[in-house]
């Protein structure tokens, strides 16, 4: 038995205006994730170039000279099939010194500049 003939819901009008302020409050929030997304490249990027200076350092004191390529790190010093990519998804840039013991590793960041590893030749 219904009462007062009325039944419950929403209106057309209050889902409309739900739908609209949720609509200015996603907008509002977008700028900020891009934001986020950016840092976290840039944060992958300092750690990747990290591990690679770890790993290169570790391969010279080992063989007393650095590798020719960052591929002869992989397995013993780097996880086998590493990928490390800088925050624009290309390959890090490794060069080594005529003296084979100094290198420069880098990379560019989600702004598109460019980041120099801290055991690279340039960074010092």
């Amino acid at each position: 038995m219904i009462r007062g003939g009325r039944q419950g819901g929403f209106t057309l009008i209050e889902i409309v205006a739900a739908a609209a302020l949720l609509g200015v409050l996603l907008t509002m929030l977008m700028p900020s994730l891009e934001g986020a997304n950016e840092k976290v490249k840039n944060a992958k990027l300092k750690n990747d170039l990290a591990a690679v200076d770890q790993a290169l350092q570790l391969y010279k004191l080992e063989n007393g000279k650095l590798p020719e390529g960052l591929t002869e790190l992989d397995g013993s010093y780097l996880i086998k099939g590493s990928d490390f990519k800088d925050a624009m998804n290309e390959g890090l840039e490794y060069t080594v010194e005529s003296n084979g013991l100094t290198y420069t590793l880098k990379g560019k960041n989600a702004s598109g500049a460019e980041v120099i590893s801290g055991g690279s030749t340039a960074a010092q």
